[in-house]
């Protein structure tokens, strides 16, 4: 071999030497995050498959792990116990945690009450006022729970008195309906589509965005996003750019409803088209907008729990995440 020939040999291995190099410092400038993940299909996982898939996050310079659970207070528990950074979840569910002591702070809006709703099959029953002396299958710790049991003592029901209440997630309180066991079942998106998809005897008897503005005359949050304290005081310098990634993939999400269904029927086995019809019904919507913009709505919510005994006290400002 020439000197050439070693010269040429040396020059590349050098290049490479480089690259692998610099694609090491590419990785370890992405700062890490881990966010809650039920691992069924719901609102609050859904955005995130779509920025993790679309490598949404990392285009942002950050690196998402997903933390799936499949149960909801265990889900809500990884918050609790640092299993994760931060979770998506119903602001009541949050306003009961931190007054238990959790150290917790919102940090940005996830989704409107559009994607909460009740169906029922017994076309006597048109209205929630109607459950009165029936039954509910309903997840009783979700944030969707908390809305649908303050408007129901609005309209002068007392859910485990006037109101049987079965506890089930989306998918058993579906098949409670379906089977003739309930009278009704408290469901979300994706799972209502799916269940008006497939049985033509279901109707929507309460919407959450109807019940809310029954209720308090406002528009309400069905979820925002919560995080660690201890996360936030030694991470606050990426929040905009994770509040940017979900924005993207908020707007991917929008415009690319095929290509998410597809992602969708990959990460959560949802079947093909229920997203989009989801979308198509009004229901599915995504809202992310840093948390001071909705401080006011959010305070409403936390007053309208109070004024109905549904939690004892307001939290202090301090549940507001204000960036340093």
């Amino acid at each position: 071999m020439n000197s050439k020939s070693i010269l040429r040999i040396s020059c590349l291995g050098l290049l490479f030497g480089l690259v692998a190099a610099s694609s090491t410092a590419f990785a370890q400038q992405l700062d890490k995050v881990k966010i809650g993940r039920l691992a069924f299909p719901a609102m609050g996982s859904m955005l995130l498959d779509v920025m993790t898939e679309r490598g949404i996050d990392k285009k942002h310079g950050l690196q998402v792990e997903l933390v799936s659970q499949s149960a909801i207070p265990v889900y809500y528990g990884s918050l609790v116990n640092g299993d994760a950074d931060m979770i998506i979840g119903g602001p009541l569910v949050f306003q009961k945690m931190f007054l238990e002591g959790v150290p917790l702070k919102f940090i940005s809006t996830w989704a409107p009450l559009d994607v909460l709703a009740v169906i029922a099959a017994d076309p006597a029953i048109k209205t929630l006022a109607d459950l009165k002396g029936k039954s509910l299958a309903a997840a009783v710790g979700s944030a969707e729970y908390q809305v649908t049991a303050i408007y129901a003592r609005k309209l002068g029901i007392t859910p485990g008195t006037d109101l049987s209440v079965v506890t089930a997630a989306p998918p058993l309180a579906r098949a409670q309906l379906e089977a003739k066991r309930v009278d009704a079942a408290m469901l979300w998106e994706p799972t209502t589509t799916l269940a008006l998809r497939d049985n033509s005897a279901f109707r929507v008897i309460m919407t959450g965005d109807g019940a809310w503005k029954a209720i308090a005359d406002t528009k309400g949050w069905n979820l925002v996003v919560a995080a660690r304290d201890d996360f936030l005081k030694a991470n606050s310098k990426l929040l905009p750019r994770l509040i940017a990634a979900l924005q993207e993939a908020q707007k991917f999400a929008k415009d690319n409803i095929d290509e998410t269904d597809a992602i969708l029927v990959k990460t959560l086995k949802m079947p093909a088209g229920i997203y989009k019809a989801g979308v198509a019904s009004g229901r599915l919507v995504f809202d992310v907008q840093p948390i001071a913009a909705q401080r006011d709505v959010l305070k409403g919510m936390f007053k309208v729990a109070v004024d109905t005994e549904y939690l004892p006290k307001l939290p202090s400002d301090d549940i507001f995440y204000q960036q340093q």
